[in-house]
């Protein structure tokens, strides 16, 4: 029988063993290694919760930030007009047009440090201005709604096609007619005479201003553009102002509402006729001359040629100091109490007034005269703007708008507070 060796006996390596004893450990893990991988495990799921509670803080914290920013501070109340409230997130939609414009404004100048300058003031302002102006839009729009006081779509219809016209005209002028001339007449003797150019006159409306205009104006016939040339002129209108249609109607629509309570407010507080005086000064200096005047007056001296000789009054003294007709709240207060206060041909003690001393005599009164057209408009403006200023600095009008809003508001419109 042949010898046969025997079989050889494999020598694993040491990474072999030790798999192999990890093998072993892994199929029956003792106490310890059970209780070291279960620790391992539990820090493991920790660190994922922390990890996670972490992302969720972090979460919360920019989602809690913008809500605050685009809903809590959005809806901020910066105003109380009667019912009415003005939120943050109103008034920056009334900012941003105007911001635009300023935008644009720059961009026509061309630039440069000091437009930029400019601009950058202007756009700061605009908070407070704005807010200013919304709250006079809600007083008008509330006294007006208490009035019954409207605006029809038709009449509305007629003031675009109005504006819309006067801007077309304004912005692009017809050029002006070659004059015509007559045909020269010939003279009996043969010769020729001249005649002079008869020019035919060309009327431009004034282009109307988008803005609340500070006084109603007198109605004017419709001018009408064709349907081809309106559309354009529209166009160019609404580029030129940063507006889209619907808000340049409201523009229209709050400027109308605004003539309509100046009229009525107007025609309320200031009546056609009013109580008018017609009188005539001699304004001095000082305390000692208007002495001198008022006692050679009592002597008997010309009223007339005295103001003329030494009234300091450039408006008056060439007409030997005459006024001529006036109302109440024309003067300077002492003046008009003491010359209301007056029967035809009295004159006046010593009137001490904002510009020097004043002797009057009182020449005529009227109970109830006509007022002259220039002064009533004039007297009509100040009747509805001391009403607007009544009622802004009225208990119904509480403003609230904190810096931060403001510095919200300027932050949507490129300027760092």
């Amino acid at each position: 029988m042949r010898n046969t060796p025997p079989p050889t006996r494999r020598v694993r390596g040491a990474h072999e063993s030790k798999s192999a004893t990890v093998r072993a450990a892994a199929a029956a893990p003792s106490r310890r290694q059970q209780s070291k991988w279960q620790r391992e495990q539990h820090q493991q799921h920790r660190l994922y919760i922390a990890v996670g509670a972490l992302l969720v803080v972090v979460a919360g914290i920019l989602l809690g930030g913008l809500y605050y920013d685009n809903v809590v501070r959005a809806n901020e109340v910066i105003a109380q007009i009667g019912p009415d409230s003005v939120t943050a997130a109103q008034l920056l939609g009334e900012v941003k047009p105007a911001a635009r414009s300023l935008d644009t404004q720059a961009k026509q100048f061309g630039g440069g440090s000091n437009i930029a300058q400019y601009v950058d003031q202007q756009k700061r302002s605009l908070p407070d201005q704005t807010l200013s102006d919304m709250i006079d839009k809600r007083l008008i729009q509330q006294e007006t709604a208490r009035r019954g006081i409207s605006v029809a779509p038709a009449e509305l219809d007629d003031k675009e096609r109005q504006t819309v016209a006067d801007f077309q005209a304004a912005s692009n002028p017809s050029p002006t007619p070659e004059p015509l001339t007559t045909p020269a007449s010939v003279s009996d003797t043969g010769a020729a005479a001249d005649t002079a150019a008869t020019a035919i006159p060309t009327e431009l409306p004034t282009a109307a201003a988008l803005a609340s205009p500070p006084a109603p104006t007198t109605p004017t016939a419709v001018p009408t553009l064709d349907a081809t040339g309106y559309a354009p002129a529209l166009q160019q209108l609404l580029d030129k102002n940063n507006l889209a249609e619907p808000d340049f109607r409201d523009r229209l629509l709050q400027s109308t509402l605004r003539e309509k309570l100046q009229t009525a407010i107007g025609q309320e507080q200031v009546p056609d006729t009013q109580e008018q005086v017609h009188a005539r000064h001699i304004l001095v200096a000082t305390q000692e001359d208007a002495d001198a005047v008022l006692a050679q007056l009592q002597a008997g001296a010309d009223f007339a040629t005295l103001a003329s000789q030494q009234s300091t009054d450039p408006g008056s003294k060439d007409k030997g100091g005459d006024l001529g007709w006036f109302g109440r709240a024309v003067m300077d207060p002492p003046f008009e109490t003491a010359a209301f206060a007056l029967q035809p041909g009295q004159l006046s003690d010593v009137v001490h007034g904002a510009n020097g001393f004043h002797v009057i005599q009182l020449l005529e009164r009227d109970p109830a005269r006509a007022i002259p057209a220039d002064q009533l408009t004039s007297q009509r403006q100040k009747a509805f703007t001391d009403w607007l200023a009544s009622r802004r600095s009225s208990q119904d009008v509480k403003l609230q708008m904190s810096q931060a809003a403001r510095d919200w508001i300027l932050a949507r419109i490129g300027i760092r507070p």
